[in-house]
Order: C-alpha cells, then sequence, then structure tokens
C-alpha cells in the first residue's frame, strides 16, 4: 500500500513539475501584469483629467467669493467698494468725467 501512495504521490509531484515548467503560468503572470499597469495608467490619466475639470478654475479661494463689489453714495459722491478687501475707489460714470 506504500508503494501505492509513493507511486501517486510522484504522479502529482510529476504533474505539478510539468505546469510550473509550462510557459502559460508565465503567460498568464506577464497578462495580469500588463493589465495591472494599463489600469494604473488610466487610473492616472482619469484622475488627472478630473482633476483639472474641478480645480482648473479655481480662484484660490478657499470659499467662493460673492457679492465682493458694492457701490455707495458717501456725501454725494459715488464710490466703488470691495467688501472682499476693503478697498474704496470713487466710481466714474461714463460720460461725468
Amino acid at each position: 500500500m506504500s508503494d501505492e501512495k509513493l507511486s501517486k504521490s510522484e504522479a502529482i509531484a510529476k504533474s505539478v513539475e510539468r505546469i510550473s515548467d509550462s510557459q502559460g503560468l508565465k503567460a498568464i503572470g506577464d497578462g495580469l501584469g500588463s493589465g495591472l499597469v494599463a489600469l494604473s495608467f488610466a487610473l492616472g490619466i482619469a484622475a488627472f483629467v478630473f482633476g483639472m475639470a474641478f480645480l482648473g478654475n479655481r480662484d484660490g479661494n478657499l470659499h467662493p467669493q460673492t457679492k465682493c463689489f458694492e457701490l455707495q453714495e458717501i456725501q454725494g459722491k459715488i464710490f466703488n467698494v470691495n467688501m472682499c478687501t476693503g478697498e474704496i475707489a470713487e466710481f466714474k460714470q461714463p460720460g461725468n468725467e
């Protein structure tokens, strides 16, 4: 009975040896490696495209600046007041320069 078990073990060992020596496993490994490289390249391109789409038009402020400019009348003159920076400039109306 031990010879029978030994011969089965030898047969399994020879089968595993033939499989490991075959080029099929190498081809499968090469294909999986190439697929992973292509996937990572495609994800990198997608991240760049979406990053530019969402961040490309940012002006550097963390929050959107709304209604920065306001016209105010002070002592009969109209001033353009920038509420974001605190800058004040006299508003010059076209034709009254």
